[in-house]
């Protein structure tokens, strides 16, 4: 009886470490962090400075909304898949107040819109990303910029986007190369292209081009005066589509100066009252302090995060001591002999929530399934007391009693296989913090396991994985490796319910010889701003584990 029923409470707190599960987090939690630059970033920002090219320029080419607090924009595009072609046509209207704070919204005729397309929900998405860019740090590489001066007097300022600063809404202008051209000291075109294929949208992207123009307005500023997208690719079902969206500020608005007027037309037509209006929510709570972190040029994941992983652990230990109701069994069981070989499987749903920009909290639920064998050195000694016992009382008596159970005189393995379900629970943390491709994190877990079928829970036990990784920016992929410190204690106590010897409660205290760490290593690859997988190998002296996550953020 024994045996039988102390491995219950054993396996269930073994089985609490296959519930840290939060490496994904931390993958997507790490930012660009503090960075010093190089003497050719230092060359590239000089190269600016001497043709008078302001550092925000490149942004331009993410964000028009960076222009001005009070503006107005007009935006067409078209949409062609294979010969049907959708168009098109809306206004954005800025408006900034005293404390800083947007209003954006869409103004529209219902009839400039294709039925065929969600014009206006694309429209919000997009410019949803261009507010959070419009403040956004060094969007460019200063260690890429290059001047060429040509012959009729102009500068050609080449240069590509950062691949590590940039987040993954717009991760594709790391593909891009620009082309700012330049004359006395003033900017009159900017051209982007693509350098690889991309995903933009839904679709694959193999051509792309960008050109924008600038003009000076009366009161000295140069600002963009349209700006042209056409990109050719393909569907996800391998038709060809053509896309084409213009971009032109009609009127800018200045407190002091008042209105700079671009297009007379354009904005009798915005004032039309029988306009339809959308208002785009621009803020979000979480994760506070996100817009100081991204202007820092620091890519902040979404706040809000799903994802179930699968785990299977593999562990073989030893014993250390037997104690059953007050009393040592060694001597009748040797501990050190002993072996207990556990292979388990969970799958868990986790749920969680980026409170700050390096700050991750979580809660999981789930099942553990346990398969076990203990393998028990039984000493014989029982079986040699019997037998002493018997002989005192008649001589041979003791010698035909072992000879007819020879098992329980003599030394031998007793095996006791289990079969377990388990419920768990569990909430955990993660802290991240990033330098250009390097990061490092640190995730722990506290959890809870209770056998099906049962209504009382077994001790709490602490899981920690400290890691270092190295992350592949245009990839959107990080490998990693670290450790994992489960918390178990070295020996396992406890009461079994139910079961009573001498009208006592049946209760235990078993050693385990149990390694705390494992070393580990793996990789997190992102698909999209959405979703990502990771996988993850655990190797120790007494346990080896493997895990797949998959999650969605959003």
């Amino acid at each position: 009886m024994y045996l039988t029923n102390r491995l219950p409470k054993l396996k269930k707190t073994l089985a609490i470490g296959f519930t840290t599960l939060a490496l994904a987090m931390s993958f997507n939690a790490v930012g660009k962090g503090v960075e010093l630059m190089s003497e050719a970033e230092v060359e590239g920002k000089a190269i600016f400075k001497k043709y008078g090219i302001n550092d925000d320029l490149p942004k331009l080419g993410m964000s028009s909304l960076l222009q001005g607090e009070h503006l107005v924009e007009h935006v067409s595009r078209s949409v062609t898949i294979n010969d049907e072609v959708r168009q098109s046509e809306a206004y954005l209207v800025q408006n900034t107040d005293e404390k800083g704070n947007i209003d954006l919204r869409i103004k529209y005729d219902p009839a400039k819109l294709d039925e065929n397309d969600d014009v206006i929900a694309e429209i919000e998405n997009a410019t949803k990303i261009e507010y959070r860019l419009r403040n956004y740090a060094q969007s460019y590489d200063p260690s890429t910029v290059t001047a060429t001066e040509l012959d009729n007097g102009q500068v050609e300022i080449a240069f590509n986007y950062s691949k590590y600063g940039l987040p993954q809404d717009i991760a594709y202008f790391r593909n891009m190369r620009v082309k700012v051209i330049v004359e006395n000291g003033q900017p009159v075109s900017m051209i982007i292209k693509n350098t690889k294929p991309f995903a933009y949208e839904k679709y694959t992207i193999t051509e792309y081009r960008q050109l924008m123009s600038f003009v000076t307005l009366t009161d000295g500023r140069v600002v963009l005066e349209e700006k042209s997208i056409s990109a050719k690719g393909s569907t996800s079902k391998g038709e060809p589509v053509t896309l084409a969206t213009t971009v032109a500020p009609v009127v800018f608005y200045d407190d002091l100066k008042g209105a700079n007027i671009l297009s007379e037309d354009r904005l009798m037509e915005v004032s039309d009252p029988r306009f339809r209006e959308a208002k785009i929510k621009l803020d979000r709570v979480f994760p506070l302090m996100g817009d100081m972190v991204r202007r820092q040029g620091i890519d902040v994941p979404l706040p809000f995060g799903v994802s179930v992983a699968y785990r299977k652990q593999d562990m073989n230990f030893g014993f250390t001591d037997f104690d059953i109701m007050g009393q040592e069994l060694n001597e009748f069981f040797d501990p050190l002999k002993s072996i207990a070989d556990v292979s388990a499987e969970s799958f868990t749903v986790r749920g969680d929530v980026n409170i700050l920009p390096f700050w991750n909290v979580y809660g999981l639920v789930g099942k553990i399934k346990v398969d076990a064998n203990v393998d028990a050195e039984y000493t014989g000694q029982i079986g040699q007391e019997i037998k002493e016992t018997l002989n005192n009382k008649l001589p041979g008596l003791g010698n035909a009693f072992c000879d007819g159970l020879s098992a329980l005189c003599n030394r031998g393995t007793v095996s006791v296989p289990l079969n377990l379900n388990y419920d768990v629970v569990g909430v955990g943390t993660t802290l991240s913090v990033g330098y250009k491709q390097f990061f490092a994190s640190v995730t722990g877990t506290y959890s809870k396991t209770r056998m099906e079928g049962s209504d009382k829970w077994g001790d709490g036990i602490l899981t920690i994985q400290p890691m270092l990784g190295y992350q592949f920016a245009e990839y959107r992929a990080q490998i990693f490796v670290g450790a994992e410190y489960q918390g178990l204690k070295p020996n396992m106590e406890g009461e079994i319910a139910g079961v009573e010897l001498g009208g006592e409660t049946f209760y235990y205290n078993v050693g385990v010889d149990l390694d705390k760490w494992a070393y580990l290593i793996g990789f997190n690859k992102q698909f999209g701003k959405n979703y990502n997988l990771s996988v993850l190998y655990n190797q120790g002296e007494t346990r080896n584990a493997f895990t797949v996550n998959f999650g969605y953020r959003f």
